[in-house]
């Protein structure tokens, strides 16, 4: 069985409370047996960030920012 996230690369997404820091997904990454996780980046510049998508997707962590 197949499953597609609910997330894809360049959403762009913001912590909660913290609109002013724009994280967009560069990459997506799923390992059977494992969550699967998405790389961040900040927009603007920055090391990459590895997150659950359990946890992005949760609305009270994270919000999605429009285009």
């Amino acid at each position: 069985m197949s499953r597609t996230l609910p997330i894809a690369i360049g959403d762009r997404f913001a912590r909660v409370g913290q609109s002013d820091k724009v994280y967009v997904v560069t990459g997506l990454r799923t390992k059977p047996g494992e969550p699967p996780h998405a790389q961040l980046a900040l927009e603007g510049g920055g090391g990459p960030i590895l997150i659950g998508v359990s946890a992005l997707t949760d609305r009270s962590l994270y919000q999605r920012v429009p285009s």
